[in-house]
Order: C-alpha cells, then sequence, then structure tokens
C-alpha cells in the first residue's frame, strides 16, 4: 500500500517542487495549497463572454451604432401629409401642385441621415458593457473561487 501510495505522490511532489532528497532518503511535503494555475494567483481570469474586452457588440444595431429611423422607414424620405405622397391636390375640381410639399410628394426626414439613426441602446458606439464582468473584462476564478490558491487537502 505504502509503495502504490508513493508511486502517485513523489512524481506529484516532484512537479510542484516540494521533494527534498537528504542521505538517500526522499522527504515528500506536501504544502497546504499552491498557486492557482488557472489563474496563476491573480484570483481572476479573462471574461470568456466579452473575451476580456468589457464590451459586447450591440445586438439592438448589430454593432453599426446605427438603427433605421422609425419615423422613415429607413427611407431617407417622409410623405406628405397634405397629398398623401401624390404630390398633387384638388382644388376646386381642379388638380393643382400641392403647395405644401411642392409637388414632390414627400420631405427630406429631418430625424435621421440617409435613413439611419444613432443606436439609443449603445448611445451609438456599436458597443455595450458586459454584463457577466460588468465591463471590468475580468471573472473571479472558479477554479479557486477568487482566493489564488489551489487546496491539496
Amino acid at each position: 500500500m505504502i509503495k502504490r501510495i508513493l508511486n502517485w505522490v513523489l512524481p506529484v511532489a516532484l512537479a510542484l517542487g516540494v521533494v527534498w532528497v537528504t542521505a538517500g532518503a526522499a522527504e515528500v511535503v506536501v504544502p497546504d495549497s499552491i498557486t492557482c494555475v488557472y489563474c496563476d494567483g491573480s484570483g481572476e481570469v479573462k471574461c470568456a463572454y466579452c473575451v476580456g474586452n468589457g464590451t459586447v457588440r450591440c445586438n439592438y444595431c448589430d454593432g453599426t451604432g446605427r438603427v433605421t429611423c422609425t419615423f422613415c422607414n429607413g427611407t431617407g424620405r417622409i410623405r406628405c401629409a397634405e397629398c398623401f405622397g401624390k404630390g398633387y391636390i384638388y382644388d376646386g375640381g381642379n388638380r393643382v401642385k400641392c403647395p405644401t410639399c411642392k409637388g414632390a410628394g414627400s420631405f427630406t426626414c429631418d430625424y435621421c441621415v440617409d435613413g439611419k439613426i444613432y443606436c439609443e441602446m449603445c448611445g451609438g458606439s456599436g458597443r455595450l458593457k458586459c454584463v457577466i464582468c460588468d465591463g471590468y473584462g475580468r471573472v473571479r476564478c472558479a477554479v479557486c473561487d477568487g482566493t489564488g490558491k489551489m487546496k491539496l487537502r
């Protein structure tokens, strides 16, 4: 039984650097804990959700920072309410050019540029703060529970 235990303990102890050899006898000293190999003792690891950036792509605007304008439905033009987009109205039975839109049937949308407005979810940046790490980019190490040490006993 002792030989079997030494076959397991000795290689592990050698790997951990806790074996001292004196006068031909090996003394195995196993510490209570070692530095966590997963987080290198910091107690924190890179957030897997944001890959350590602290931000993620905004799903609302697909990371572009701009969304389709709801006033013009992305066309960049708003239909004239006077002529309903026809460009003309009837005045006393006569068809005349619409005085409101001057016959165009629509106006340039004042709310957007090229049918797009800034995304309100991300403020136009295309990125959102990571909800897992709260924008920090790192989370507590699950292996050592944030202590930076791995218990051996």
